[in-house]
């Protein structure tokens, strides 16, 4: 698992625009919506949690990489 830091971009599905459904009747998303953020604090307790700004709001967030599910894009320092 990739080292979080402050400066690094990750993003994580927000909302699906498109479902399709299978004969059976499953359905399931294809069409994801991405939100964008940067993190500016790597939590000292947990370092899989974060306080980022999304980049489309200018707001603050807090995630939690396994349970909200975002990944790493790039890393501040070019790596």
């Amino acid at each position: 698992m990739e080292h979080l830091s402050p400066g690094d971009l990750v993003r994580w599905i927000t909302d699906y625009r498109v479902f399709e459904a299978k004969n059976d009747g499953e359905v399931f998303p294809i069409d994801a919506v991405w939100a964008y953020g940067i993190i500016i604090e790597v939590s000292g307790a947990d370092p899989l949690s974060v306080v980022l700004v999304r980049l489309d709001t200018n707001a603050h967030q807090i995630l939690h990489m396994i349970h909200d599910g975002f990944e790493l894009v790039s890393k501040a320092n070019g790596d």
